[in-house]
């Protein structure tokens, strides 16, 4: 599942979080990548 946040979002989902909460951050080049093989419009 892939879902754009803001810093504020993320905070509330690692507040409500009962178990463990996995995050996979992509930045730079290869994220900007990734982004044109899947479609994304920025």
């Amino acid at each position: 599942m892939e879902q754009e946040l803001t810093m504020q979002e993320l905070i509330a989902l690692m507040n409500d979080s009962d178990g463990e909460l996995l995050i996979h951050v992509e930045f730079g080049e290869e994220a900007d990548t990734d982004g044109e093989k899947t479609g994304s419009t920025e």
